[in-house]
Formats: structure tokens, sequence, C-alpha cells
């Protein structure tokens, strides 16, 4: 049995490289091929940028097809081995099921302390990392966004909705002049909605991007005061200054742009993301799922490559005889549902209709028990 152990485990851990790779070569070469070239055309950033933020991507793409990596892995083998008979040699000289799965079991058990290492010390390091100098790049871009006529300084939550909006930007024509360096643009409109009470305006008649700010000409500035405000002491709207030239830089408090407070969940280690829970909780703030839901998949994702093992048990006993198959069915419905109830899930803790907790686990927990109630109806059959 050891030498079976050895066997089995060289093989699968070469499967679950290939195949992880595999998917994430597909993922890459669909969806992230499409946001290279977005990002180079929108942001105006180099290839070379372009492509170290991808890199720095991957090992959040690993741990992602890490779990679809392992069923493809089990999958493969479990078929091969039954095809060869091994399996059947092995249930015929009295060994057990759980003993023909232990190294799968152990490769499981690896790839999930793989996966939790990646989670906590790789993947939110340089998915930050990424995201500043993505920041860092866009400002000193020749022109960042070339392509749009409307700028927008948002924070957005890990969900994509827009928490709020600082700074709007409104350009004009382009206009291209020999020997420029950066982009001119005619017309410029700047609303700072920095201030809930007061919108302040700044019109330009002309604007150059160069040393990552807009440098405006011939412009006004404008102050419209909320009138509903009891305080105000204005009411209306009046010019405050004219000018001929000023600066406008093009993100507003970059040091805070940059550092933590505009990271995502993503971006968090699972002592960060706690921490942030254990503020809100001292502070008697109502937690939002979705922040619990972040924090309890850096514990489900890594702990679902050894319990999808356990799923794909029933593997075992579709040995071939004179009728189908169907390993191969079952395997692609447990990746395929894996990932749906990933995005179900996580679609009902971001709107409040399921306990962040509970939807971290249920996937893993419905695929389980699918795949015990399963292989005890196989064994009696």
């Amino acid at each position: 049995m050891k030498l079976y152990d050895r066997y089995i485990m060289l093989e699968t851990l070469q499967v679950l490289t290939v195949g992880t790779f595999a998917i994430l070569g597909i993922f890459y070469g669909t969806a992230e091929f499409k946001n290279v070239l977005d990002m180079m055309t929108a942001s105006g950033l180099s290839l070379q940028t372009v492509l170290t933020i991808m890199a720095l991507q991957l090992p959040t793409g690993m741990l992602y097809c890490l779990p679809s990596g392992v069923v493809m892995a089990v999958m493969l083998v479990l078929i091969r081995s039954s095809r060869d008979c091994e399996v059947v040699a092995l249930q015929l000289l009295g060994v057990p099921l759980l003993r023909v799965l232990a190294p799968f079991l152990v490769m499981g058990f690896v790839s999930s302390s793989a996966a939790f290492f990646i989670s906590e010390y790789a993947a939110p390091q340089s998915r930050d990392l990424a995201r500043r100098l993505f920041i860092i790049a866009a400002n000193k871009a020749q022109r960042p966004f070339p392509e749009r006529s409307e700028l927008r300084l948002e924070e957005k939550s890990d969900d994509g909705r827009v928490i709020s909006t600082s700074k709007i930007i409104e350009l004009g024509k382009e206009q291209v002049v020999a020997g420029d360096q950066g982009k001119k643009v005619s017309n410029l409109v700047c609303f700072d909605l920095t201030n809930k009470n007061v919108v302040k305006l700044i019109y330009a008649g002309s604007a150059q991007w160069l040393n990552c700010a807009w440098t405006l000409r011939e412009g006004r500035i404008f102050e419209l005061f909320d009138t509903a405000q009891p305080n105000s002491e204005s009411s209306g709207s009046g010019v405050q200054m004219q000018f001929a030239s000023m600066q406008l830089p093009f993100i507003a408090q970059s040091d805070k742009t940059i550092g933590l407070n505009f990271k995502t969940t993503m971006d968090k280690t699972t002592s960060e993301l706690l921490g942030n829970i254990k503020l809100l909780q001292k502070a008697s703030v109502a937690v939002p799922p979705y922040l619990f839901l972040q924090y309890h998949r850096r514990f489900s994702y890594p702990l679902s490559c050894f319990f999808l093992v356990l799923a794909a048990a029933p593997m075992v006993l579709f040995r071939k005889r004179k009728g189908a198959d169907f390993s191969l069915i079952y395997g692609g419905f447990l990746i395929v549902s894996f990932f749906l109830l990933q995005e179900v899930t996580m679609a009902l803790a971001a709107n409040g209709r399921l306990d962040g907790t509970l939807a971290a686990y249920l996937p893993l927990i419905l695929l389980t028990s699918s795949g015990f109630l399963l292989t005890v109806a196989l064994r009696r059959a």
C-alpha cells in the first residue's frame, strides 16, 4: 500500500499542477486578456506596467483555480485507475474505500495548506501592490484615461457598488499641438463633491495634462451652496474667483488613496479583516454580511481543496463495465457547481439575504453532503 500511495500521490500531483495552470491559463487567455487591452487603452499605461499588474494577480488566480484543479486531478487519476482495474483489485483484496482515497485526501490536505498560505501571505499583498502600482502609473501616464470625456473619483465596495463620488471631471475636445508634452483639451469642468453642503465648480477654457496634474488656463471657480441648510451663510451661487492659470491634481489626497483607506477586502489579510469586524462590533455598528463572507472565505476556500476530495469519492464506484462511465460527468458537475454556488452565495450575502458566515461554507456543505449520500447509495446498489 505504501508503494500504491507514492504512485498515486505523484500522479495526482502532476495532474493537479497541470490542471490548475490549465484553468488559470484559460482564465487569463480570455477574460484577463480583454482586461489588459481595456487597461492599456483606458488608462494610458505602458505594456510593461500592465503585464506587471497582471503578474501580481497570479497568486489570487491560483487560489481560485486550486480547488477545481484538485477535483480535476482526482477525477482523471481515479478514472485511469478504475479503467486499469487498480481500484477493483484493491477492493477484491478487502481494502476499504477510505483507504483507497487516503493518498487523495493527503493531497487534498497539502493543497489546502498551500491555498491557505497563498490566501494569507501572497494574494492580499500582491493585490495591494498591484493597486498601488496602478494608481502611481495612472498619475504618471502621458494622460490617464485618454479615451474618456468624463472622469470620476469614486469609492466602491467590493461588490462594485459606488459608495461615494468626490470628484467629477468633464473634458472637452482634444487639441493636438505639435511639440506638446502631454494632452491638451479645450474646456474642462470639474465638480468637487468633497463637501456635501457646498459643491465647488471649476471651469477652464483649456487644460493640459502635465506633471501628474491638469494645468488649467483662463477659468473661473464657483461655489454652489445648499440653500436647505439652516447654517448656510450664502444662498444661490456666485463667482468666487477668476484665474489665468492653476493646477488641478488628478487624484485628491493621493496619500489617502494609495494608503489603507482605499483597500478592498481582497487586498487585506485575515488579521486586517478580523480587525475591521471587531472595530465595527466595538462601535455597535452592524457588520455587513459581505465582510463576514470575505473573512470566512479565507478559511473555506482553502478547506474546499480537502472537502472536494470527499465530494469526489463516488467516482471510485463509477466502475466502467458494460454501461457508460459517469465519472467525467460527475467531475464536471462538481467543478461547475462549486463555482456556481460560490457566485450565488456571494450575491445573496452582498444583498443581505444570507448570513455571511453561512454563505462562505454553504457550497462545501452542499457538495460534501451530496457526495456522501451518493457514495452510500452506490455502495448499496
